[in-house]
């Protein structure tokens, strides 16, 4: 156990002293008991001591230098292991460049050229995926499509306007189907490759097998790799990689392989640089001494295990990169290098990283001289020991003095020792099976505290809860497979505080290959990580800070002459990353040619005299749009003086620029347009009223010319009584109040002549919101307000005319009505009795013809009476001139129920017959106009009719509930409103009273009459 594994041997016990110690003693009794031995085992003691000494260095050293080299491969792995992360996170990453493509042309129905470049360029592959140098499509097509295909590239020009006129899918010949590459970015360089039908492809070595992997991969939808690395020469010779993954059309069910068929559409491939891939994750501090290849290990399908190397096929090697291999010293003590693999699964390959170094690279100077001090040290002591034991022939005291020697030499050689498995500053632990802590170094007891109680206690009573059971499950895992593992987790120490921990666990085996023993070392990675995520969050907040002010930053070194822009600055710019201009010069060009001298100019001159310069300039971005940019920059001098560095931002202002041109031309619109209106005097007034600018309306309109006015108070505007009861400052202070001031009056001319004015008065305020004055405006309206008199008085004529003729039309229905009582009723009646005489006279005999002929003729003379005097009643009702307003409607309801049969209700008291003569018959005559209505249109079964007089208001309402109507078709502008209910409203305003319709679809319809009887009318 001690000469197999160095490090279970070092850290091993729980007191590495106690042996030492033990060892000491067994010697020192060696030494001193043969003082009393005979002079035969004198003789032969020193030799066998010197024999067991010797032998005991060389073991001493080989134990030193096995620990040495199991720490320092330990130390090899874990860079080895995060190394190989960063590789394949970023492999992940490439396929998922693949991935994203697939669910472009899975979330679209169609994805034309353009759109797959735009899609391409949006993922920066140059900066984010620097081992692409392709990307491309190849569409699927059935012979008998070829032709139709062929066509519809020859007429594509969404990104070339003459189309693709020499397509043609290559090689040439028939074949049941083809795989054509039909979409290829960047185009550039890789013409060869456009139209190539890829299953038949003539450099490809098995045609037959690349179709079946292309129809595998259609069936299963998994991404596939090449098995084997393909060299292209361009500038230079490349090695290149190619993945490609099955495109399925939008929304088609791809859950079986005949669905996965059916929705085939063809597949998307990547060709990539792995020289350009690995460049981008390993440091050259890495490549400095260690070599790391690339090899495909075979089909992870179809030989998933397989570990021969001779199947395996080299597919990078680091020297690419350093153009040597990592220097080894010409005497190695340690033997061969240290070695590492690991293998990857990546699109159904097997991918083995294989990685190595000298192990004089890993192992320091000074921990590599430890083995060689130890065995230098042991073999001294035996020398010294044997040199001791040979003199003890001569002298017993001599012996033990030289055994004490000895004795102290040994515990100085241990001390080393102990010091070098100590002095570590990793965070070293010794682990048995069931997770109990065997040996801990110092700097893991300082960690937590320097708790005394660590060697026998659980390994993870301290990791935080989060991150517990996933530690122990690696822990455990490499318990029972024995593989090494890389965890990183946080530490809650007793104090309360968070501390990341990266930890590197391996297996140590026991004699029957178990595992006996787990070693983890570890170093606390918490202020990389807090460093990391604060660099990660400055860098986050400063590029939404710049995106939310439009702001860019920029940096020039000078003596590197090297330009470095920021994202927001580049859009500003209207560039794509690659165009940026990588020195300072070559900005200029993108400046307007006519502010480029001048800014060059000042640049310049701040950076001979070193001082901070601020400047505008207006740029064209390659699209030809023009903007204008502020520049502040500053300039940053060594301790000679001389410039170094320029730090600057731009901020995009053409806004604010035009906003600020706007409101200059807009000021001087409205200043233009105030002086030379001519209808509207405004003037601006400061806040005590005193005039202080003045226009030529103003001047045309009161009289007065701008240096006679300016300077004056405004109440001379205002008659001499207005002016004396505070008009003037009245207006002012409610304009103040209520924001503006609007009204009409009369002002007075320089002449004393006054006219009627319209007025706002408007208050001024500045940038701080206080007020600063006032504006008024004065429109002179005197035409308008002799036009609005004369038609209120042509109102009140017309009005007083509607009477007039509705009094005539009373008294001509009032004549005709007693004409025709008075001798068409009589003569009738006179009439009516003859024929009774001529009819009771006739002999009994008579002919009974002639009887029924004067009984048709009487009752002709009834139906022609009565039918007259509906026609009176019509004319001219008897009943409201004998005996009122209520009595008349009651006898027009009853009339009309016996003619229509609707129902009508009437609802009336005595002193609403109180009224004058005109109002009585105006009311009478709107609700027999009502009836009339109702009658045609309403479809009613039921009519209320109600007068009444309370608090000196006259109501007549006539309610229906009929069909109604809709309302907006009464209103007085309405073309369509009938003439009837306008002839109801004229009569209600020409006796003074208020005409209301309340109506709506299928809710009746009201009238309803107010007359005012105290005043004589509506008030």
């Amino acid at each position: 156990m001690l000469l197999k594994h160095g490090v279970v041997s070092a850290y091993g016990r729980s007191d590495p002293r106690t042996k030492s110690d033990k060892m000491k003693m067994e010697t020192v009794t060696a030494a001193t008991s043969g003082a009393t031995r005979r002079v035969f085992h004198l003789g032969v003691l020193p030799w066998l001591v010197l024999a067991a000494g010797i032998t005991a260095s060389f073991f001493l050293f080989a134990l030193v230098r096995d620990s040495v080299e199991n720490i320092a491969r330990l130390r090899f792995e874990r860079e080895a292991n995060a190394a190989n992360s960063v590789v394949e996170d970023r492999l992940r990453s490439y396929s998922d460049v693949l991935y994203s493509l697939r669910a472009l042309f899975a979330s679209e129905t169609l994805v034309d050229r353009l759109r797959f470049r735009r899609f391409i360029e949006s993922l920066d592959l140059k900066h984010r995926y620097p081992g692409f140098d392709s990307l491309n499509y190849a569409a699927h097509v059935p012979a008998r499509n070829k032709k139709r295909f062929e066509e519809a590239v020859h007429r594509d020009t969404s990104l070339n306007p003459r189309g693709y006129p020499e397509f043609a899918i290559k090689p040439p010949g028939e074949r049941p189907e083809y795989y054509v590459v039909v979409y290829l970015e960047p185009m550039a360089g890789y013409e060869f490759a456009f139209g190539l039908d890829i299953a038949a492809n003539p450099m490809a070595a098995n045609p037959e097998r690349l179709v079946t992997a292309l129809r595998a991969a259609r069936d299963n939808g998994k991404l596939t790799a090449s098995g084997q690395p393909l060299r292209i020469k361009q500038a230079k010779e490349s090695i290149y990689l190619a993945m490609r993954i099955a495109v399925y059309g939008n929304g088609m069910p791809v859950d079986t392989v005949e669905q996965r068929r059916a929705a085939y559409l063809g597949s998307v491939g990547a060709g990539f640089n792995l020289e350009n891939l690995m460049r981008g994750v390993l440091n050259e501090e890495m490549l400095r001494y260690m070599t790391i290849r690339l090899y495909d290990a075979g089909s992870a399908v179809e030989n998933p295990n397989s570990d021969s190397s001779g199947a395996k096929r080299l597919l990078f090697d680091s020297v690419q990169l350093t153009k040597e291999s990592p220097k080894r010293s010409a005497k190695d003590e340690f033997g061969s290098p240290f070695l590492h693999a690991v293998r990857i699964e990546m699109a159904d390959r097997v991918w083995e990283f294989q990685y190595s170094a000298p192990k004089e690279a890993i192992i320091g100077r000074l921990d590599s001289l430890w083995p060689s001090w130890v065995l230098a040290g042991g073999v001294l002591s035996s020398l010294l020991l044997f040199g001791m034991l040979y003199s003890t022939s001569l002298s017993r005291n001599r012996a033990l003095t030289l055994a004490a020697q000895m004795t102290k030499d040994l515990r100085e050689t241990e001390e080393r020792f102990r010091l070098i498995a100590e002095s570590a500053s990793d965070l070293i632990l010794l682990i048995d099976p069931q997770g109990l802590r065997i040996y801990a170094n110092p700097a893991y007891a300082r960690l937590l505290g320097d708790k005394k109680d660590l060697v026998g206690s659980g390994a993870f009573r301290e990791i935080h809860p989060e991150d517990k059971e996933r530690v122990e499950k690696a822990f455990f895992d490499t318990v029972r497979d024995g593989q090494n593992r890389d965890v990183e987790f946080r530490f809650l120490l007793p104090s309360g505080e968070v501390r990341w921990i990266e930890s590197h666990r391996s297996a140590v085996y026991d004699s029957q290959g178990r595992v006996a023993h787990v070693v983890a070392v570890a170093h606390d990675v918490t202020e990389r990580r807090r460093q990391d995520e604060a660099l990660r969050a400055r860098e986050v907040q400063l590029q939404e800070a710049q995106v939310l002010a439009n702001l860019g930053s920029w940096e020039w070194d000078v003596r590197t002459n090297s330009r470095r822009w920021s994202d927001q600055l580049t859009r500003i710019f209207g560039l794509r990353h690659d165009q940026v201009p990588s020195t300072f010069d070559g900005f200029y060009p993108l400046v307007h040619p006519e502010d480029r001298e001048r800014a060059a100019k000042i640049a310049n001159e701040a950076l001979r005299s070193g001082t901070d310069y601020e400047n505008q300039f207006r740029i064209v971005r390659p699209d030809g749009v023009v903007r204008t940019v502020h520049n502040q920059a500053r300039v940053d001098r060594d301790e000679s003086g001389r410039p170094v560095r320029v730090i600057g931002v731009c901020q995009d202002i053409t806004e604010r620029k035009l906003a600020e041109e706007q409101v200059r031309a807009s000021q001087e619109r409205f200043r233009m347009m105030v002086e030379n209106v001519r209808d509207y005097a405004i003037y601006i007034l400061d806040m005590n009223g005193y005039v202080t600018s003045w226009n030529l309306g103003a001047e045309r309109i009161e009289g007065y010319r701008a240096e006679e006015i300016i300077g004056k108070h405004y109440s001379c505007f205002f008659p001499p009584d207005h002016a004396a009861r505070g008009d003037p400052g009245m207006q002012l202070q409610f304009a103040s109040i209520q924001g503006r001031y609007e009204s009409e009056g009369w002002r007075v001319r320089k002449n004393g002549s006054q006219f009627w004015a319209h007025i706002i008065v408007t208050p001024l305020l500045d940038e701080t919101g206080k007020p600063r004055g006032f504006s008024e405006i004065t429109h002179d309206v005197t035409e308008r307000k002799r036009a609005e008199e004369d038609l209120h008085s042509y109102a009140d004529r017309l009005k007083v005319t509607s009477r007039r003729l509705v009094e005539v039309q009373e008294a001509e229905r009032r004549l005709l009505a007693r004409e025709l009582h008075d001798r068409v009723g009589q003569n009738l009646t006179a009439l009516g009795i003859n024929l009774s005489i001529v009819a009771s006279g006739l002999p009994a005999g008579s002919k009974p013809e002639l009887a029924g002929r004067l009984e048709e003729c009487s009752a002709l003379v009834e139906g022609t009476v009565d039918a007259m005097r509906n026609v009176m009643a019509e004319l001219r009702p008897h009943a409201l001139d004998d005996y009122g307003l209520p009595a008349a409607l009651r006898s027009l309801a009853t009339g009309f129920s016996r003619r229509t049969g609707i129902h009508v209700a009437f609802d009336g008291d005595a002193p609403a017959a109180d009224l004058p003569k005109p109002v009585d018959l105006a009311m009478f005559r709107i609700a027999q106009e009502a009836l009339n209505n109702v009658a045609k249109h309403s479809n009613a079964q039921r009519v209320e009719i109600a007068i009444r007089r309370a608090n000196g208001l006259a109501t007549l309402s006539v309610r229906d509930d009929g069909i109604g109507f809709d309302p907006k078709r009464i209103e007085r502008s309405n073309r369509e409103a009938g003439w009837g209910l306008l002839i109801m409203r004229e009569r209600a305003e020409s006796v003074g009273a208020q005409f209301s319709l309340k109506a709506g679809l299928h809710a009746g319809v009201q009238v309803l009459v107010e007359y005012h009887v105290q005043s004589g009318g509506v008030t």
